[in-house]
């Protein structure tokens, strides 16, 4: 049976959680190959060392967790430098939990310990919002209020699951580009194309490759000429506005939408609840950042973008490795409903 736990937004560090390990929090990590775990470095221990776990969440029928689950997980004695990322002031952290595709990855391991499918759906909750939610190993998603479908049948659409250089971590094409108010970018066809896209956890906003950025940023600042700019903007953000008045609607902020054109030729639109961070009382951001010539440079031209927690929160991912596809259903906040609204309640 499929395997339930809650996603915690630490809001120091923009990181997600989820209480995997005696019920102490384990970061949640796309790119990260195995489970890495504190352990007591002693003469038998060190960081490296392959040691084992009792990891726990609770079996679900999609619509509350049914009873706890406990099994035996394969990990690695984190290093220092891994700790030292982990959330401060998250209190009990235990280490991360690797969700990317390996044999040692967290959804492979339940895969495998649970007789259950190799896939799982993350739905990331926003800061201040409540719990968001996992399942590992398939079925049905049903979030509140009552009677609403099962978001995993009713996705916006699917898109390959694609390699890139050497990395575990999850990618996708943009083979038809990016678009703002639908209209595309115009990129410098240097790297080539499709556009390379991977998704990434553990960064709280998406990172363009400086190409890709430029083109964007120009586009975005010329489909929103008429609004009233907050300047300087506020850090590490190019483009903010005065987000009094921006004007609202159902799906966040009344600005152009940012559709990436996939592979298998559905869009994974973004809406203004996605594109725009509220940074102070009167200031909204652009929420995408520049990725650091350092990273394009060391991976030998990396890719187009790396999707980022916030435009990922509230949107349900289906990471379905049995069908090497990734599932996507956008904000669901068009369905009237949240990634904090699975109902926790153990079912009688």
């Amino acid at each position: 049976m499929p395997l339930v736990t809650a996603i915690t937004k630490d809001a120091a560090t923009s990181l997600y959680t989820a209480p995997l390990k005696d019920t102490q929090p384990l970061v949640l990590d796309l790119s990260g190959p195995i489970v890495w775990t504190t352990c007591a470095v002693s003469g038998d221990t060190a960081s490296g060392d392959v040691t084992r776990v009792t990891l726990s969440a609770n079996a679900t029928d999609g619509k509350n967790p049914l009873y706890q689950v406990s099994f035996t997980a394969v990990a690695s004695c984190a290093p220092g430098s891994l700790l030292a990322k982990l959330p401060a002031g998250a209190a009990g952290v235990a280490g991360l939990a690797g969700l990317a595709r390996s044999g040692l990855a967290l959804p492979e391991q339940v895969a495998d310990t649970q007789r259950v499918g190799n896939k799982f759906a993350l739905c990331l909750p926003s800061a201040g919002s409540g719990a968001g939610v996992a399942i590992f190993g398939g079925g049905p998603l049903f979030l509140l209020p009552p009677g609403r479908p099962d978001i995993n049948a009713t996705l916006a659409g699917y898109t390959p699951l694609r390699k890139h250089v050497e990395s575990p971590g999850y990618y996708i094409s943009a083979d038809k580009g990016i678009a703002v108010n639908q209209a595309r970018l115009q990129l410098d066809d240097g790297y080539g194309a499709p556009l390379v896209l991977g998704l990434c956890s553990t960064i709280p906003y998406t990172a363009l490759r400086p190409d890709v950025y430029r083109a964007f940023i120009k586009a975005f600042n010329t489909a929103t000429a008429g609004r009233a700019r907050i300047t300087p903007a506020v850090a590490p953000f190019e483009l903010c506005y005065n987000s009094t008045e921006l004007g609202s609607t159902r799906l966040g902020y009344a600005v152009p939408q940012i559709d990436l054109m996939l592979e298998g030729g559905k869009n994974w639109t973004l809406f203004g609840g996605n594109s725009m961070v509220q940074v102070n009382d009167n200031t909204a951001c652009l929420a995408f950042v520049e990725m650091k010539q350092e990273e394009v440079d060391k991976h030998g031209g990396s890719p187009a973008a790396v999707i980022g927690g916030f435009q990922m929160e509230n949107n349900l991912l289906v990471f379905d490795e049995e069908k090497q596809r990734l599932g996507f259903s956008s904000l669901l906040w068009g369905r009237q409903t949240t990634c904090s609204n699975f109902n926790f309640t153990m079912a009688a």
